[in-house]
């Protein structure tokens, strides 16, 4: 009974929690490490609460905030308070969210009674589940790799327009992670069959896995990796391209997309890679640079095109207005208390400590700019080439160290590639 009681009670009901698992089937993943009632919401501070309805389906690992008060309290039940910080963890065939509170209740709530949060949570460490989910607002969702799964810790985004009364114009989804866990369970809930539109910001396995999750659902277009019956981590053209976003032109840069009336710009940013791209959205004023500019090493093929994407992205952001650039990883520190510097979290590792803000303001991109052109000047006529001195060492003063893909070290490709033979089976297993 909707708002007055947890779906889960006493012995009398257990019968009724079972239904409730069975039910979760679509929404919830294989192997799950914990209970699922017992997910702790990401953040509970009172200023991330939108104060929004949430009105639409959730994604399961989802933090929302109670609208109201619902339930009494007594002997055997606590009731949830408005204001209170819980986690969804699934959507029930009558459209109803299923919550968590923190002892470990299930409860059954309307759409319109709980919240969407916004903004950023302080700390994106959970191990608890496969995906971490967080609404900047209830129509801009933030994915997060579980690091327990992945130590590549991907960033993705998932960008909605409804008509205001839930009912859903279109999506786009910006990246899909090294899909390590099966995606489809936490889009497919949003989506339905409402229009998706999926684009990878560069051909890197870490970016792309998820989008052979996707490929069944019912209206579904991919701009980059094209997937089909096989996962397959280093694809060539014609399996990625991004070509059809910018209409074939190889001399365009900018490329507008139209998701219902949410407005999107994708823009062509080589230097990572060369098919690297960044996405604008006009509405919430964000700028996505995945792998181009984030507090992590950023990885540099191009050392002269990733200047002009640089200096291309500055004036991007002088001509349009930009909250926060939001990035692909993060995998350097905030300052450290005792020294000030930056800890850079080696690659392969499972475990970040007091990790680095996502959200970076724009004077990032001078910084990022900065210190290639540091780089450079430091190599020799060849250019830059992997330096152990600079890349290995733990502390940095600043929170982004560019490093030539030439000449990386043997153990940064063996985590690598350990991780892609887990990815390679996990996509040929039965689960998939």
């Amino acid at each position: 009974m909707r708002g007055s009681m947890p779906v889960v009670g006493q012995a009398l009901v257990a019968c009724v929690f079972a239904g409730a698992l069975l039910l979760l089937s679509e929404s919830l993943l294989a192997g799950e490490k914990s209970p699922l009632n017992r997910l702790r919401p990401l953040d509970s501070r009172p200023e991330l609460d939108s104060g929004q309805a949430l009105g639409r389906a959730c994604v399961p690992g989802e933090t929302v905030v109670m609208r109201e008060n619902v339930g009494k309290d007594s002997s055997y039940w606590r009731g949830l308070h408005r204001g209170q910080f819980v986690v969804c963890t699934g959507n029930s065939r009558n459209g109803e969210l299923l919550v968590a509170d923190g002892p470990g209740r299930v409860w059954q709530l309307s759409r319109t009674q709980v919240n969407a949060t916004r903004f950023f949570p302080a700390e994106w460490t959970a191990y608890d589940r496969d995906y971490l989910v967080w609404a900047y607002d209830r129509n801009t969702l933030i994915f997060r790799e579980s690091l327990a799964n992945s130590f590549e810790g991907n960033f993705f985004y998932l960008l909605l327009d409804d008509d205001g009364e839930g009912r859903l114009n279109g999506a786009l989804l910006i990246d899909s992670g090294t899909g390590y866990a099966n995606l489809r369970p936490y889009i497919a809930p949003l989506i339905g069959s409402s229009p998706l539109t999926v684009v990878n910001t560069h051909s890197h396995w870490d970016h792309f896995g998820g989008n052979r999750d996707l490929q069944s659902l019912p209206n579904v277009r991919f701009y980059g990796y094209q997937p089909d019956g096989r996962y397959e981590p280093f694809p060539q053209y014609p399996r990625y391209s991004v070509d059809a976003l910018f209409d074939g032109e190889e001399e365009s840069v900018h490329r507008e997309l139209g998701i219902g009336k949410r407005r999107v710009t994708a823009l062509k940013i080589p230097g990572h890679t060369g098919d690297s791209i960044a996405l604008y959205d006009a509405r919430e004023q964000l700028l996505f640079t995945s792998d181009t500019v984030c507090p992590c090493l950023l990885f540099i093929e191009d050392w002269s095109a990733y200047l002009q994407s640089a200096a291309l992205l500055k004036r991007f952001v002088a001509e349009n207005p930009v909250k926060w650039l939001l990035g692909g990883h993060l995998e350097m520190s905030r300052p450290k208390a005792d020294n000030r510097q930056h800890e850079y979290f080696y690659f392969g590792s499972n475990s970040h400590r007091d990790e680095h803000a996502l959200q970076l303001p724009l004077s990032y991109l001078a910084l990022a700019e900065r210190e290639v052109k540091r780089v450079l000047a430091d190599a020799d006529d060849q250019g830059p080439r992997y330096d152990a001195r600079r890349i290995d060492k733990p502390f940095h003063d600043v929170p982004m160290v560019p490093v030539p893909f030439p000449g990386i070290p043997s153990y940064y490709r063996d985590d690598a590639n350990r991780l892609v033979d887990i990815l390679r089976q996990r996509h040929a297993s039965d689960e998939r």
